[in-house]
């Protein structure tokens, strides 16, 4: 008969193959854990528990955003010394340039910007283009926080990094760092608007891509989802053993002792505990980068509220991982100490 813990590996994984060793780890060491304590089974991760990361919908995070346009006609006539303005606009009022992307908007509203700019110094102060230019930079610039935050929530590479995944973490992946780079360096664009214009569409596009074509963003998600539920529940064993039924009364190791001294050396320590700092160290970087893009001004309300569960200072799922974490340490450490058997006591042997 298959335990529960085990349907964690079975029901989420769809079989414990290579790319799905991180959930089948902590299926492994919670089963283990059970066993060495005499408890009854652990209840297995609910679903609900990471369908809640689930993005909101994305028309709840879009904005709408006014056009502004200038005629082609009037810089044919008044603006000849700017041509590649005269360029940037005749390809936004093409059929193609009205069905720019999002993202894409984002990049050709900061290339306009700048060809504004280049181009201003060369009309005549009395020009009445000069005046209808330069209220068109300003309006524009002014809505480059909500364009910036369409350009996130209309793309399917920022909404696929943020989608948690059937998959947690492999063990001992390498760091995608591409993602996380792209990541922060789309938060840094944000935070600088609009004083800073965007970078154009090819320096874009690669950002979008690397998020894109990663996967660990998703599997972080999970990963810090069944952690969290992992250690709560070998946590909520451990200590309601040292209630109910110390395993060592006398203060002195016992045989029980031991057993758990040996779990906790090859199967947390030796185990659980590498994948842990493992998560942990992406963790950080994700979750400042998410921070980041909180703060950011425009930031529609949904969005603010998603990114607030997944990564926020408190209550969210970052730290309820972290709290989960510490919980975790503590229990092992009041369990070993009330046997003599942690760290630093007689009865600890690291050999055994």
């Amino acid at each position: 008969m298959i335990r529960p813990a085990l349907l964690l590996c079975f029901l989420l994984l769809a079989g414990c193959g290579p790319a799905n060793d991180g959930l089948a780890l902590q299926s492994d060491y919670l089963e283990r854990l059970q066993r060495s304590l005499d408890a009854p089974n652990a209840s297995s991760l609910d679903q609900r528990s990471i369908s809640q990361y689930r993005l909101p919908a994305r028309r709840e995070r879009l904005s709408d955003i006014p056009e502004l346009r200038i005629g082609l006609l009037d810089l044919v006539i008044d603006a000849r010394r700017c041509p590649h303005l005269q360029q940037l606009i005749s390809q936004r009022n093409s059929s193609l340039g009205k069905q720019l992307m999002l993202s894409q908007r984002l990049g050709y509203e900061g290339d306009l910007l700048r060809a504004i700019d280049d181009c201003l110094p060369h009309l005549q102060d009395d020009s009445s283009l000069k005046a209808t230019l330069q209220r068109l930079a300003d309006d524009k610039r002014q809505q480059l926080p909500a364009v910036f935050w369409n350009a996130l929530n209309g793309s399917p590479e920022f909404e696929n990094y943020l989608r948690f995944a059937d998959k947690a973490l492999p063990v001992d992946t390498l760091e995608d760092s591409a993602a996380l780079d792209a990541l922060q360096r789309l938060a840094s664009i944000g935070a600088a608007l609009p004083a800073q214009l965007p970078p154009s569409a090819s320096e874009l596009e690669p950002q979008f891509f690397a998020l894109y074509a990663s996967e660990q963003g998703g599997q972080l998600i999970t990963s810090l989802a069944s952690l969290r539920h992992t250690l709560d529940a070998g946590s909520e064993l451990l200590e309601q053993r040292q209630r109910n039924r110390p395993l060592c009364p006398l203060g002195q190791a016992t045989p029980r002792g031991r057993i758990l001294q040996n779990i906790f050396i090859k199967f947390y320590a030796g185990g659980l505990q590498p994948y842990l700092a493992q998560v942990d160290q992406r963790g950080q970087q994700w979750q400042a980068a998410l921070l980041q893009l909180q703060r950011i001004d425009g930031i529609p309300t949904t969005t603010r509220e998603h990114l607030q569960r997944l990564a926020g200072e408190q209550d969210s799922l970052w730290q309820d991982f972290r709290t989960a974490t510490a919980r975790h340490v503590k229990a092992w450490q009041a369990l070993l100490n009330s046997c003599g058997l942690a760290p630093g006591q007689a009865g600890w042997h690291s050999e055994s």
